[in-house]
């Protein structure tokens, strides 16, 4: 049997996989700490990170002030002189829901079922709805479904955040949250009604329902709700006026999804499925001249700021009716011009970079105001407003030609003691020797009377009437009616070789319509804010610049010019019969037409020409070319405006010269003191007018 030996004393050496077990435990503690590490630095960098994004867009939202949710530009509305809206104009074509009205039901139920059902459930952000909108978009791909709650959407555009980054939308829920502390859910979505963009230029729910149906927002029907609450998430494409198909798309899935909200049946919605839209054309916001100059005048007078926030009433004195007459008959007139000298109509009359017009094409003005207030009636500055917004009627100044003439004898009459029955040579000379304070001398004197000069619009009687007052006086009266620029002082002047614009020559026109009183011109009466607070006011300027007896003079010399002289096609030609006076104007080469009239209460101009001064047609004077504008517009304005016979003021008498029995001839107003001229000036004799005994007995039976 074999003996067992001992246990050895010396120690056995460890075993290698036993040396390795401590080192890896070591080896995984170290790792783990690592990672713990590691973990909660990146989570305390998380943390951080998240806390300093929460800082920094608390605080960028927190600095947006949050008026600017219900502080939006509006459509300020402009009514005419008889208080009916007429036009608008608008940096954002907006009219405000009314504040003291409780929202549309209907429609606040077709845009909640529509664009966030569970507005009123949710804050700014609906968690469900950004997991249903995640469901969806991971089964179509991407793109179909939007997360956005009613309030973010104001937010957004509130801000006008529209790019689609991870920074605007942070931006956008913050400030969301802000709105819902701040606002009501029914606030919210009155802002969100009146904000949004419904395409072809039109915001807000109120704009778009006037626009589309011509009544409030209150009074859509289901149908029309739906529209356009279906609109909203692609407002263009689905615009009725662009695609009518696509918009009848947009209703009716509105429809449909105020029928899953349980707003309506589905009985109602295929009733209105089956409802025709009754759209009705499209308008033209804020567009011609008239709207144009009030927003220039407006910017003026009050804030510019104020001007572009919008929701303004201006009251203006804008004759809509006549507004609208005066252009279609300018516009044709220039057409006729054209058709006859065989040019084309252009399609563009203007460079669009500069926004100046091209001065090859024939182009033309229209003027109108009150003489008796200064009101302006209408104003056109060119053929068509869409193709040049130039306003000729005011902005451009061109040579007046003849309509200068009555000024100057206005002024003969006031300062030197002449009348209508007062004679001056009209025997010709060289106009290239003329000068101021040498009256020049022709072959032969050939007298004339002041009237007759008028009449048949003599030159060289002018430019000796003209020299006989000089070039400071016809300044002293031409300021004193409203002209803003000097007339050179050269005898060219006196035959209207001088630019003055149109609106400044109706103006001393209206001396003569008003009794030789000047008022001055404007077309604002009063400015209201959306909460009736008067911020504008006109106050009337007026003063006397020549005394009645004179305008009248004046005044009867050119009703014998549309009766017997150069603006006779008024009568006889366009049958226009009211008790009328005007004067035409014809520029040297035919470069300028003009006609300038009035009756009682309403005085008028035409302007016809290029910009770039060239002749308009041979032949081309203002009787042919711009006194039809006038006279058919005048036409049309005779059962809008009383057009009685002007007045006679006290130490005036009417004598007639010529005329026979039944007829009437030439009136002559004059004072005691000056019907003698009548009977014993030789030029009359000559002429056949010579006045005897039965022409003073006649006088009795006119």
């Amino acid at each position: 049997m074999t003996k067992p030996k001992p246990p050895s004393l010396k120690p056995k050496p460890p075993s290698l996989k036993a040396a390795r077990r401590p080192r890896s435990r070591k080896v995984k503690r170290n790792v783990r700490t690592l990672l713990t590490w590691v973990f909660a630095g990146v989570l305390i960098a998380g943390l951080t990170m998240v806390t300093l994004g929460y800082l920094y867009y608390s605080a960028r939202a927190g600095f947006i002030p949050i008026t600017v949710v219900r502080e939006m530009p509006k459509a300020s509305i402009l009514y005419d002189y008889k208080g009916n809206a007429f036009s608008r104009f608008f940096d954002q074509n907006r009219i405000a829901l009314p504040a003291d009205e409780p929202l549309p039901k209907l429609l606040a139920q077709a845009v909640v079922a529509t664009e966030d059902r569970r507005f009123y459930e949710h804050g700014a952000v609906d968690p469900w709805g950004i997991a249903r909108a995640t469901v969806v978009d991971l089964l179509h791909h991407g793109g179909r479904e939007g997360a956005s709650t009613i309030t973010q959407q104001l937010a957004r555009n509130s801000i006008g955040q529209m790019q689609r980054t991870y920074n605007r939308k942070l931006l956008e829920i913050f400030f969301a949250h802000r709105i819902e502390l701040a606002y009501s859910k029914d606030q919210i979505l009155r802002y969100y009604l009146d904000r949004i963009y419904f395409g072809q230029g039109l915001y807000g729910a109120e704009t778009t329902a006037y626009a589309f149906f011509g009544v409030p927002a209150s009074k859509l029907n289901l149908a029309q709700c739906a529209l356009l609450a279906g609109m909203i998430s692609s407002p263009n494409a689905s615009s009725p006026w662009k695609d009518i198909n696509a918009a009848k798309d947009a209703r009716d899935r509105a429809l449909a999804k105020m029928v899953r909200a349980g707003c309506i049946f589905q009985a109602d919605a295929e009733k209105a499925h089956r409802a025709p839209l009754s759209l009705r054309p499209r308008p033209e916001f804020g567009g011609g001249f008239a709207t144009s100059e009030v927003r220039r005048q407006l910017e003026s007078i009050l804030d510019p700021n104020m001007v572009q926030e919008g929701g303004l009433k201006i009251f203006t004195t804008i004759d809509a009716h006549l507004q609208s007459v005066a252009e279609a008959a300018l516009s044709r007139r220039i057409a006729e011009i054209e058709q006859e000298k065989g040019e084309m109509h252009p399609t563009s009359a203007g460079d669009p970079n500069t926004g100046l017009p091209n001065g090859n094409i024939l182009e033309g003005s229209f003027f109108a105001m009150d003489p008796e207030t200064g009101a302006i009636r209408a104003v056109v500055g060119s053929r068509d407003f869409a193709l040049s917004e130039y306003n000729r009627a005011m902005q451009a100044r061109r040579q007046v030609g003849s309509t200068l003439k009555p000024l100057i004898y206005a002024t003969a009459f006031a300062e030197k003691g002449y009348s209508p029955a007062s004679t001056i040579d009209s025997s010709k000379f060289d106009m290239t020797h003329a000068q101021n304070g040498i009256m020049p001398q022709g072959d032969e004197p050939d007298p004339i009377r002041i009237n007759d000069a008028l009449v048949k619009s003599d030159d060289p009687a002018a430019v000796r009437m003209g020299i006989t007052i000089g070039p400071e006086l016809l300044n002293k009266y031409a300021r004193a009616c409203g002209v803003t620029s000097d007339i050179p002082a050269y005898p060219s002047s006196y035959l209207g070789a001088c630019s003055i614009s149109l609106n400044e020559m109706v103006g001393i026109y209206g001396v003569f319509a008003d009794q030789g009183e000047w008022v001055k011109q404007h077309i604002i009466v009063q400015v209201r804010d959306q909460d009736d607070n008067i911020l504008y006011k006109f106050e009337p300027e007026g003063r006397t610049v020549f005394t009645p007896q004179v305008a009248r003079q004046v005044t009867g010399m050119m009703q014998n010019v549309l009766d017997f002289g150069t603006g006779e096609p008024v009568r006889n030609e366009f049958g226009f019969t009211a008790p009328a006076a005007g004067k035409t104007g014809t520029t040297n080469d035919y470069k300028d037409a003009l006609f300038i009239g009035f009756t009682s209460k309403l005085v008028a101009g035409v302007w016809i020409g290029y910009d770039t001064p060239r002749e308009i047609m041979p032949g081309g004077y203002g009787a042919a070319i711009a006194l039809p504008v006038w006279a058919n517009v005048m036409k049309q304005m005779t059962g809008s405006y009383p057009m009685n016979d002007f007045p006679v003021p006290p130490g005036l008498s009417e004598v007639n010269l010529g005329g026979g029995l039944f007829g009437h001839g030439e009136r002559y107003y004059l004072t005691a003191d000056q019907q003698h001229m009548l009977d014993e000036e030789p030029a009359a004799e000559e002429e056949g007018h010579h006045r005897n005994f039965f022409d003073h007995l006649l006088d009795i039976f006119r």
